[in-house]
């Protein structure tokens, strides 16, 4: 009868209906006393308690990934909104005693990690461990254990990426707390000193006053990552998807002046052009870390102005003018074990049958890998052009000028090609959201149709082509030779300046006033 009781009890508790709103209120409270009572860094210390060569302690392991996952998936939804105004009088204090005042209270999960934990650190630790694993790790699984060694670095690599690309990691700038060139080293309750086996992860041991012997260096771990594939592809697809996410991090990452700084001083951009000179699957990341590595939308633009620099004395000339010329024998191949990569891509797939639809989605895969190639050259050639002065190193201005003089201006005719077709694509945009049912929606809403139509625009084309006209302007301002045979094409092709000029005043009206709407606003009166 007691246990009918409980039976009954729990039925009934469960049975209670709550709203959405209710059930993101409890969610939320919930998180809030998980975090304020120390829970993120309880669960950071016990990761280093485990072996995962034992299987209870793998699973551990894979159970607080998987924890903080869900706590970033919920962060990233808006459905927790840290509360500290409850706190008690003692919490209060150990938040301004920790941070130095209330105004820097954590506001996310992310800054949480960064500021109360060392998790970040274990992160790194666990990818750069893996690089110094057996080689087989990937497609092997422990004896002892059901999980691999290779799925819980590619689950720390996913987790490291989605912390990356949060808008409150670029915006931890205070004391360099998330530089990652010195990231406090991971550290646990349950650290044995005396371990002779423990290995330490890139730390950093200069200096006699132990400035930096507590540090590790999480941008040399991620570039020797990479550096593993850059004269080789992924042979297997776990390895090919953590190859993506350490790319997806290096890059989010760049986001943050400092981390651009310390990639550059890395040679970071040298081992980039080594991948795409290579013309592996790294290629395609290495592109999009380029573009990260070169633009910028600070006002201080030094940073990235030495970063063009660098790149146009390392010879990055060479390998993106054919990238950009979008030339067959310099465009990175996807891996075998991708699905852009496989034999399937290379079908199209004449009939109804299952093993066509797989050709179909894998062929669909490989445009996207050009679609991106074209996007991040596009954007590099703009960062180029946009930070390289006449003043510049190594004679970057005139090497980068010459190299739309050369060959009858045939890079002209090229970024004439590209402005025409995203000019086209944005207008094709904007007009079938005039014509969709999300436009009457949204005026029904009362919302700005213009604006919602700009996005289309943007999202259709329009900011490639912008950046299209922009590097037009580039080479007709400083050369004369440019300027005459991009009006005559122009001209044959039954347009004229007058659509850049367009091009570069709509892009003029959406950029904060800054280095880089005068750069576009002279371009305007000089072409």
């Amino acid at each position: 009868q007691e246990s009918g009781g409980e039976e009954e009890e729990e039925e009934e508790i469960e049975g209670v209906m709550m709203t959405p709103m209710e059930r993101m209120d409890h969610m939320n409270a919930l998180v809030t006393e998980f975090v304020k009572g120390g829970g993120l860094d309880l669960i950071t210390s016990n990761l280093g308690r485990y072996d995962e060569s034992v299987e209870e302690d793998a699973k551990g392991v894979e159970d607080v990934l998987t924890l903080v996952e869900s706590l970033l998936d919920l962060d990233r939804a808006g459905v927790l909104q840290f509360d500290y105004s409850s706190s008690t009088t003692t919490e209060k204090e150990a938040g301004k005693e920790m941070n130095g005042s209330m105004k820097n209270m954590p506001s996310s999960i992310v800054s949480c990690i960064c500021q109360q934990t060392t998790f970040l650190s274990w992160l790194f630790q666990r990818i750069e461990k893996s690089n110094d694993g057996d080689s087989d790790e990937a497609t092997t699984i422990a004896t002892d254990s059901s999980i691999s060694p290779a799925v819980i670095k590619l689950h720390s690599s996913e987790i490291l990426s989605a912390i990356l690309q949060h808008e409150d990691y670029s915006g931890q700038t205070n004391d360099g707390l998330c530089k990652l060139s010195s990231l406090p080293k991971y550290s646990s309750a349950f650290d044995d000193d005396d371990d002779p086996d423990r290995k330490p992860a890139a730390s950093s041991t200069e200096g006699e006053n132990g400035t930096k012997q507590n540090t590790i260096d999480g941008m040399e771990i991620l570039l020797l990552a990479i550096a593993a594939y850059r004269k080789q592809d992924p042979q297997v697809e776990v390895d090919c998807e953590f190859l993506e996410n350490v790319f997806d991090a290096l890059a989010a990452s760049l986001l943050r002046e400092d981390n651009v700084a310390d990639f550059v001083d890395a040679e970071g951009i040298e081992l980039m052009l080594r991948c795409l000179r290579q013309k592996v699957h790294a290629g395609g990341g290495a592109l999009k870390v380029l573009n990260f590595a070169l633009s910028g939308a600070s006002s201080s633009a030094n940073v990235y102005r030495t970063a063009c620099e660098t790149f146009v004395s390392a010879g990055g000339l060479k390998v993106i003018f054919p990238l950009y010329m979008s030339r067959k024998s310099a465009i990175p191949c996807p891996a075998a074990c991708s699905e852009g990569g496989s034999n399937l891509a290379k079908k199209g797939g004449k009939n109804g049958s299952s093993s066509s639809k797989r050709a179909k989605r894998a062929a669909q895969a490989r445009k996207r890998w050009l679609v991106e190639i074209e996007r991040n050259s596009i954007n590099v050639m703009y960062a180029l052009t946009r930070h390289i002065s006449q003043d510049s190193k190594y004679d970057a201005h005139a090497r980068l000028l010459v190299k739309f003089v050369e060959e009858e201006c045939e890079k002209c005719d090229r970024t004439i090609e590209l402005c025409l077709k995203y000019d086209e694509k944005a207008r094709i945009g904007e007009y079938q959201y005039f014509r969709s049912d999300a436009a009457e929606e949204a005026e029904q809403l009362g919302v700005d149709i213009e604006l919602a139509a700009l996005d289309a625009k943007l999202r259709g084309g329009g900011d490639l082509f912008h950046r299209t006209c922009a590097i037009l302007s580039f080479a007709c301002v400083f050369s004369k030779r440019c300027h005459g045979h991009v009006r005559d094409q122009l001209k044959m092709k039954g347009s004229g300046i007058t659509v850049i000029k367009e091009g570069l005043t709509e892009f003029a009206a959406l950029l904060a006033d800054g280095h880089q709407k005068s750069q576009i606003e002279r371009f305007i009166a000089e072409i």
